[in-house]
């Protein structure tokens, strides 16, 4: 009985190594793409150019879903503790809040939804992509036995 508890706690932290080192390859492209963005003084920040590199990565098939999903779900799971420097620096300045304080909740709510807006469509554009590949490439197993010889039948 101790021999499987041992075995659940080496699962456990099997599991927990590689969420961290899905974060970690996550980390390491977008720092990548931010060193890349200033080095070659793009217009675009690390974050931005990072999501673009990713994208690729995944529709070329050099980095599996299955590679960062989990370290993925755990940024996101935590996503809360991201804004609390947000908060914190909206503390922090008051008096700017208090002078134009409509304007930049103007300039936070549209800049959230145009974020949220293109997500949700590069969301739905990448899903509606894969399923019409996989869709083609049924349709193409379907038709390559439809053409093939079958020698279960009579001659």
């Amino acid at each position: 009985m101790n021999f499987i508890f041992k075995n659940l706690r080496w699962k456990g932290l099997a599991n927990w190594m590689l969420n961290i080192a899905q974060v970690l390859l996550i980390y390491m492209i977008w720092l990548v793409a931010g060193k890349a963005a200033s080095f070659f003084h793009l217009p675009i920040s690390g974050g931005v150019s990072g999501l673009l590199i990713l994208v690729v990565l995944l529709l070329t098939r050099i980095v599996r879903p299955a590679f960062i999903e989990k370290g993925a779900e755990l940024l996101l799971a935590n996503m809360m503790l991201y804004f609390v420097p947000l908060v914190v620096s909206v503390i922090q300045y008051t008096a700017l809040f208090e002078s134009a304080g409509f304007k930049l909740m103007i300039a936070i709510g549209v800049g959230f939804t145009v974020v949220m807006l293109v997500t949700a469509m590069t969301v739905e554009w990448f899903f509606q992509w894969t399923r019409k590949r996989l869709l083609q490439s049924h349709i193409a197993v379907r038709k390559q036995r439809m053409t093939a010889p079958r020698f279960d039948e009579p001659t």
